[in-house]
């Protein structure tokens, strides 16, 4: 298995609380694919996005997740987590 690092922008519309639900829902499509989480989640803060795409959504959460996969069962992964609707933004790099 492979180590990495997620970093997602969540659409939790501004509740702290929203972010622990959606961080719980993350761990466990990781764990569904095949991975685990390997670290502590870091929750990073709510941030204005610099280009707004959707007036509709103007911030979103940061959080970073370290976890490791099969390379194999990564765009799986990122397929699954880019579909979930609470989800704005999925970035995985290699750690």
């Amino acid at each position: 298995m492979k180590q990495y690092e997620g970093l997602f922008i969540l659409n939790t519309a501004g509740k702290v609380e929203g972010a622990d639900e959606v961080l719980a829902q993350v761990t466990e499509v990781i764990n569904g694919a095949g991975g685990k989480v390997t670290g502590e989640i870091e929750k990073l803060d709510s941030r204005p996005f610099a280009r707004v795409a959707n007036k509709k959504y103007t911030s979103g959460y940061y959080a970073k997740v370290p976890f490791e996969i099969e390379h194999t069962s990564l765009e799986d992964l990122r397929n699954q987590l880019t579909s979930h609707g609470d989800i704005h933004r999925v970035l995985v790099t290699h750690a």
